[in-house]
């Protein structure tokens, strides 16, 4: 039987931290509530650019193998003005630390699928990304970048950046936001090229200036570059959501099992009290 010492560490155990647990909750929530509106603006406006890159891609892809033909490069059919290495890479964005629910394993889940059945290079941001791909012994050439859960960190991103551009293939596995109560694992292939499943756009013709030469070069540096740290904050948002989330849920139920605690006090106390009452009237008794 649980005695009143033992209730009484409890209750203190359990005030201390449900205070902690409502503390990082209130940092979670402060989190996802100051880069939300930032995300979301311009999930749209990346999208688009995004779309535009593949359209100009596929409608000038004439004109591109030309432009390669006259630059000599061996493979023409490779639409790109910088020097990639052929090869697929799989992005991985997890997290360094816990209380993200089940967002991380479900990315992940989704991510070893779509190598399994195309395999190619790995890069994992994040130690539970780390620790979930060594468990699972998976084969595969593999960069770990240790990157913040708690800010976007510019210089990191820039290096991770350049390391990835390399490749002629980039999907990026992340965790997107869609409400404050429901996220979900997304793939965004960042490198030009649309996923199996997208629809192609219409063949349109541009005019640029000074040159496409020029204007596809700007695409697959700068548009690359913002598309991935688009997909950086568009995780760390989902993630901020399902901490606040999974953090309100645990301090609900530290507050529900404090109430017990109370209640089994209570009763101990009733008791004690019932008990001396009882001595007293056996002892009122015998002086009799």
């Amino acid at each position: 039987m649980i005695t009143k010492k033992e209730l009484t560490t409890e209750t203190d155990f359990l005030a201390t931290l449900r205070n902690v647990l409502e503390t990082y909750e209130e940092v979670a929530a402060t989190r996802m509530t100051r880069i939300r509106s930032s995300v979301l603006e311009s999930r749209d406006f990346l999208l688009e650019i995004n779309a535009i890159f593949q359209q100009v891609k596929s409608s000038y892809k004439a004109q591109i193998n030309q432009l390669m033909k006259q630059k000599k490069i061996k493979d023409p059919s490779k639409l790109t003005f910088i020097n990639h290495n052929g090869k697929t890479l799989y992005v991985f964005v997890s997290a360094n630390t816990g209380l993200y629910g089940e967002i991380i394993r479900k990315t992940y889940d989704a991510f070893i699928e779509n190598l399994k059945k195309e395999p190619g290079d790995v890069v994992i941001l994040g130690k539970v990304g780390l620790e979930m791909f060594n468990a699972d012994g998976i084969k595969a050439p593999l960069t770990y970048f240790d990157f913040p859960d708690n800010e976007i960190n510019n210089a990191i991103v820039q290096k991770i950046t350049e390391y990835i551009i390399q490749y002629e293939k980039v999907l990026v596995f992340y965790e997107q936001f869609n409400n404050v109560i429901n996220q979900s694992p997304i793939v965004t292939n960042i490198s030009g090229n649309p996923l199996p499943w997208e629809k192609s756009g219409p063949q349109t013709k541009y005019f640029f200036e000074p040159s496409l030469e020029k204007i596809m070069e700007f695409f697959e540096k700068e548009i690359f570059s913002s598309i991935f740290q688009q997909t950086i904050f568009e995780s760390e948002l989902a993630k901020f959501a399902v901490r606040m989330v999974s953090l309100d849920f645990a301090s609900e139920n530290t507050r529900n099992r404090l109430k017990q605690v109370y209640l089994a006090e209570n009763r101990i106390k009733h008791q004690e009290n019932n008990k001396k009452q009882l001595e007293r009237f056996v002892s009122m008794r015998l002086w009799k």
